[in-house]
C-alpha cells in the first residue's frame, strides 16, 4: 500500500520539528506539510463536502478513500480524529435538542463493548483489518438499501447496539452502522434524532481514542497527520454548507453510492487475490 511519507515529505517533517524545538514554528512549513497530504486531503474534503449536501456519514465515505493513501491501522484513528472534531462542533450547537438519556443507555453499551474491540484491532494483520473495514461499508450500503425491518426500542435493544457501536468504532471507525440501523424508524424528531447523532458519536469517539491511549497505542503518528487533513475538513463542511442550494442531494448520494461499492470491491479482491 503507497503511504504518504515520500522522502521529500521526511524532510518536510524534520523542519517542523525543529521548528517546534526553536519555538519559531513558520506557517510555510505548515503550509509544505498540508500540500504534501494532497490526496488524503482530496479523500477528506469530498467527503465532508458530500456530507454538508446529503448528510450522509463522513466516516463511511472517507475511510475507504483513505486506506489508498495509509495503512489501516493509521486510517482508524485517523478518521476517530477527523469525526470527533467534527461531531464536536455540531453537537455543541445543537445540545439543547439531544436525547440524553437514549445516548446514556447507548454509551454504557459501547463501554462495555470496546475492550473486545481493542483487542480484536490489536492482533488482527493490516491486510484483515482492510478487508473487514471494507465489509463493513460494504453491508453498509446494502442495508441502507434493503433494509425496512423496525427494530424495538428497549434498554436491552439499546445496550446491544451501543456494545455492537463500540466494537465497530474501536475497529473500524465507525460506530454508526448498528446506531443507524437501530434507530432507523426512530419517532424522534429530525433535530432531535441529528444532535442524538452527533453528540454521541463524539462521546464514542473521544472514548476510543481514549482507549487507544489507555491500552498503549500510540497516537503520534494519527494526530500528526489529522493537523494537516484538518484544512481539507473544514473547507469541505464550509463548502458544502453553500452549495446545497444548487446541488441535488440525491445526485451526490448516488454517485457516492457506485464509487464507495468500486473501492470497497476492488480492496476487498486485491488483497484476497494477493494472498492466494
Amino acid at each position: 500500500m503507497a503511504a504518504v511519507h515520500p522522502m521529500h515529505f521526511y524532510a518536510i517533517i524534520d523542519r517542523i520539528i525543529d521548528c517546534n524545538k526553536k519555538g519559531d514554528f513558520r506557517l510555510d512549513a505548515y503550509l509544505s506539510g498540508v500540500a504534501a497530504h494532497a490526496g488524503p486531503a482530496l479523500a477528506v474534503f469530498c467527503a465532508a463536502f458530500i456530507q454538508s449536501i446529503t448528510g450522509f456519514g463522513l466516516v463511511i465515505i472517507a475511510a475507504p478513500l483513505l486506506m489508498f493513501f495509509y495503512e489501516p491501522k493509521l486510517t482508524v484513528p485517523i478518521m476517530l480524529l477527523i469525526a470527533c472534531s467534527s461531531n464536536s462542533v455540531q453537537g455543541f450547537l445543537m445540545r439543547r435538542q439531544a436525547n440524553y438519556p437514549l445516548i446514556g443507555t447507548l454509551y454504557l453499551g459501547m463501554l462495555l463493548g470496546q475492550p473486545f474491540g481493542f483487542f480484536f484491532f490489536t492482533y488482527i494483520s493490516n491486510d484483515a483489518l482492510k478487508v473487514f473495514i471494507n465489509v463493513v461499508v460494504l453491508l453498509t450500503l446494502l442495508l441502507m438499501h434493503v433494509s425496512h425491518r423496525r427494530i424495538t426500542q428497549c434498554c436491552r435493544n439499546t445496550i446491544v447496539t451501543g456494545m455492537l457501536s463500540g466494537f465497530t468504532a474501536i475497529t473500524t471507525g465507525m460506530g454508526g452502522l448498528p446506531f443507524l440501523i437501530y434507530l432507523a424508524y426512530t419517532e424522534m424528531p429530525a433535530n432531535v434524532f441529528r444532535a442524538t447523532c452527533f453528540i454521541y458519536f463524539f462521546l464514542g469517539n473521544a472514548t476510543s481514542l481514549v482507549s487507544y491511549l489507555v491500552g498503549g497505542y500510540p497516537l503520534t503518528d494519527a494526530f500528526n497527520q489529522f493537523l494537516y487533513l484538518l484544512p481539507a475538513l473544514v473547507t469541505g463542511i464550509i463548502a458544502g454548507h453553500f452549495s446545497m442550494r444548487y446541488i441535488p442531494a440525491s445526485f451526490f448520494r448516488k454517485f457516492i453510492f457506485v464509487i464507495l461499492y468500486i473501492a470497497s470491491i476492488y480492496t476487498i479482491i486485491s488483497i484476497v487475490g494477493k494472498s492466494l
